[in-house]
């Protein structure tokens, strides 16, 4: 009855997003195709920082549109785009994070064991997602982030602890909003993977302020010091959400004014995070994939794109035999982000309680992920990790 359910609401949430896409779809293509660079605006600005960096400005001093909260790692990493025309840095920079994207997936499902047919289903829609799509059109680097994680869990699951630390506090320096995804080795006692994960993601974190320089290095943590849960309708996570129906703001008519409920939101989220590393030392495989989950959960901004992390734990589901809940959140992830046009101009409660749709699909994916804690015995997962141990 539970697979039924799941499986009807899937098919519901994929007839909406078809009609969304058919709707919108000169708008959604035209998104990734487009000259204009304020488009594009996240690449844009970290493609201003990385050019003021090599001719010895600010890094975060530009005249980008947007103000960059990546760390001075990242510009470091991203600054050979500097040397190359916004456009066409934009457009390599696209190919690049599409190839990681589906060199990952096409990784995990074969780590996993994944049916070709089922892996073939699964890796095209995660490619034609709304988070994905979102992804390219605004030139983010949540594909790099993922990449990452993969890598720190097959490196886990064939037992190499450093690799697998290294990579997953290069993911940590380079999105501090990850941070209780260490609580993975923790809750394990993986301490040479722990180890590792301090040792990488400070080395990473030094070097890039090393070259970026103290003075932008501070003006970085200025920034993100300065934010504050933001209640536009595409921030997916609990503060988010309450600071949109809960206060005044410019994209939402709030429920009610209770203040209160911003740092209640916040308490959630690390209610969230702490059951979740409980959870994880029974269900280590899925236990990273949760916590990534619930640190966007607590985070004051996690975007409704940061879903792209969280692909490759859909692979992982369908591996096991999660045919149901895995279908869901494929098809859930397929909902555009042009849904937030029918409700954005409604001054109503309803329709804040409709653009907070991707706080309740993130929260659906958390829910999956830790419900999911123990492996199935005799799963093809189960037995290939078993083999590769061995």
């Amino acid at each position: 009855i539970r697979d039924v359910a799941l499986f009807s609401v899937a098919f519901c949430a994929l007839v909406l997003a078809l009609w969304l896409d058919l709707r919108f779809a000169s708008e959604i293509l035209s998104r990734i195709s487009t000259d204009a660079m304020y488009v594009h605006v996240d690449f844009h600005t970290f493609w201003h920082s990385a050019a003021a960096l090599l001719e010895g400005r600010d890094a975060y001093g530009t005249e980008a549109r947007l103000e960059n909260l990546n760390p001075p790692f990242w510009v470091l990493l991203s600054s050979p785009l500097g040397l190359l025309e916004p456009l066409l840095a934009y457009r390599i920079f696209v190919l690049i994070t599409l190839g990681i994207t589906v060199g990952y997936l096409i990784w995990m499902a074969a780590e996993v064991g994944l049916r070709s047919p089922l892996a073939i289903v699964a890796v095209t829609m995660l490619l034609l997602s709304s988070p994905l799509l979102g992804t390219l059109a605004l030139g983010q680097i949540y594909p790099f982030l993922a990449l990452g994680l993969v890598t720190a869990w097959v490196a886990d699951r064939r037992d190499r602890p450093l690799l697998s630390g290294t990579t997953l506090g290069l993911a940590v320096a380079l999105k501090p909003s990850l941070l209780p995804v260490l609580l993975w080795p923790i809750v394990r006692r993986r301490w040479g993977a722990f180890g590792a994960a301090l040792a990488s993601g400070g080395a990473a974190t030094a070097v890039g302020a090393a070259v970026v320089g103290l003075g932008a290095t501070l003006d970085w943590l200025r920034l993100l010091s300065d934010q504050a849960a933001s209640p536009y309708w595409d921030n997916t996570s609990l503060p988010g959400a309450a600071t949109r129906l809960f206060a005044e703001n410019e994209f939402a008519a709030h429920i009610a004014a209770l203040p209160w409920t911003i740092p209640v939101a916040y308490a959630l989220g690390i209610g969230a995070i702490a059951i979740t590393a409980a959870r994880a030392r029974q269900g280590p495989e899925v236990g990273l994939w949760a916590l990534v989950a619930a640190s966007l959960l607590a985070s004051p901004i996690a975007w409704h794109n940061y879903l792209v992390l969280l692909g490759p734990a859909i692979l992982l589901l369908l591996a096991w035999g999660r045919t149901a809940p895995a279908f869901l959140l494929l098809a859930l992830q397929s909902i555009p982000g042009q849904w937030s046009l029918l409700w954005s101009e409604r001054d109503t409660v309803v329709a804040s309680l409709a653009l907070t749709l991707y706080l309740y699909i993130l929260i659906a994916h958390w829910l999956i992920l830790l419900s999911a804690s123990k492996v199935p015995t005799g799963t093809p997962a189960l037995e290939a990790g078993e083999t590769k141990r061995g």
